[in-house]
């Protein structure tokens, strides 16, 4: 006997149905346990990340992978797709989020002026400047424009671009290369003001690319020391540098990923991502003492955006320098509860809540490589059996552990937007599938590119 198979008729006609995407980034989301064995995320109340938890699919951040503790500004660039793209460095981030040109082929450090004291034959640093020290420090930044800037170090002219208060970029003229390890010590009760050195993996190369390292280097150490000379014995008298940047080519956010992106953000540093990735950037002032009301209101100015938009906030972030854990969980449940916009937001949209890194509130690290709690949520989401937010529920979802470069490719393909491997849509090898490829053009001369020959 045959089975004769009678194929269903279409019910509908094969549309666009792809999704926006509403990314919401807690800064500094995860952390460890504290003296009860939970963490912040386990020990607030969180009843809406709860809901969207039982209604979603969790998992855990965990951007470079166990123990490896990152800065925001690398996270952010993993996690928007750009991770097989040269990371540009903080400096030119700062400077874009500023709103100032970023300028191209050439080395850039951030410059900040510490307070500093000598013990043991080495300078500590004891403080930083306050915004009520604007005046001061300006008048020590034309101070050593005019001296240690006024010349050449090894073939190197420095000029100084204004951030903020005893802020500033250091560009160096002259210089092909960016390659030289940090002076200003980040972590002041360990390391003392440091030396600059050429990279290891500069000098491993070799030729060209070790000498040009050293030369920086070379530079960089004479311009610091003579721009102490000139300012020793002031307020502020060390001047120190990090954050090495060196911009070229950068692709936009939409040749990247393949949809249009936005950012609700409210320091330099994100709007300077934004800005440079060719993202539309809606700033909101930050409202540390209501961050429901702050986080409610970025919700808000996220609605009805299409392709991707990232919503920051540094509440969470601030809440765990504190070192004060219980502050951190309120900080949390109020945040929670702003977030509640996102429950009708999952009707029409993929949301996602997550931590771009840990910042533990009960140890002197300043980051951590510990999870962050993962949970997405949204139309054709497919739920699991995670009922709870936090990291130790959440590592329980079906997403398991995610890298950063894991994350965007995970929300467009739960946007009905994956770009099928294989296929090429345009010029660039995009995480999405496009919205906008270049059509065929069907007159003479209207071709958007002109052949070499």
């Amino acid at each position: 006997m045959t089975l004769e198979v009678i194929p269903p008729v279409a019910t509908h006609t094969l549309a666009d149905d792809a999704l926006p995407i509403v990314f919401v980034l807690l800064d500094g989301l995860g952390d460890l346990p504290g003296a009860d064995g939970r963490t912040a995320s386990e020990a607030a109340r969180t009843p809406v990340l709860d809901r969207l938890a039982a209604r979603g699919t969790c998992g855990v951040h965990v951007p470079f992978g166990p123990g490896r503790a990152t800065s925001s500004e690398r996270a952010h660039w993993a996690m928007f797709g750009l991770s097989d793209v040269p990371f540009v460095g903080r400096a030119a981030l700062e400077l874009a989020g500023v709103g100032l040109p970023v300028p191209e082929h050439v080395p850039m450090w951030h410059l900040a002026l510490r307070k500093g004291e000598v013990r043991d034959g080495r300078m500590w640093m004891t403080g930083r400047a306050a915004r009520s020290d604007q005046a001061i420090a300006d008048a020590l930044g034309q101070k050593i424009i005019r001296s240690a800037a006024s010349r050449e170090h090894h073939g190197v002219r420095f000029a100084l671009i204004p951030l903020r208060c005893a802020e500033w970029v250091l560009v160096g003229h002259g210089a092909t290369s960016h390659e030289a390890s940090d002076t200003d010590p980040l972590f002041d009760h360990v390391h003392p003001w440091m030396q600059p050195l050429p990279l290891a993996e500069a000098v491993a190369a070799g030729g060209t690319r070790a000498r040009e390292a050293a030369r920086t280097a070379a530079a960089l150490q004479s311009f610091l020391l003579d721009a102490r000379d000139c300012i020793a014995g002031e307020a502020f008298d060390v001047p120190t540098t990090k954050w090495a940047s060196y911009v070229t080519g950068v692709p936009s956010f939409l040749d990247v990923v393949g949809v249009p992106g936005a950012m609700v953000t409210s320091s330099a540093m994100y709007r300077g991502v934004g800005r440079l990735l060719s993202m539309d950037v809606i700033d909101l002032p930050l409202d540390l003492a209501r961050p429901g009301e702050d986080i409610a209101a970025r919700l808000e100015a996220a609605r009805g955006r299409p392709g991707f938009v990232h919503v920051h906030t540094k509440a969470t972030d601030e809440a765990g320098h504190t070192k004060n854990q219980a502050y951190k969980s309120a900080v949390i449940e109020a945040l929670d509860a702003g977030l509640e916009g996102l429950l009708d937001l999952a009707d029409s949209a993929i949301v996602a809540v997550t931590g771009d890194h840990a910042t533990p509130a009960s140890t002197s690290m300043l980051h951590s490589g510990d999870p962050s709690p993962l949970v997405v949520a949204g139309p054709g989401i497919r739920a699991d059996a995670v009922k709870e937010f936090g990291e130790r529920s959440c590592r329980q979802g079906d997403v398991g552990r995610l890298s950063a470069s894991e994350l965007m490719p995970l929300l467009l393909g739960a946007a009905r937007r994956s770009c099928f491997l294989g296929h090429r849509p345009g010029g660039f090898a995009t995480l999405a599938l496009p919205v906008d490829p270049p059509p065929m053009p069907l007159t003479p001369g209207s071709a958007k590119w002109t052949s070499p020959d």
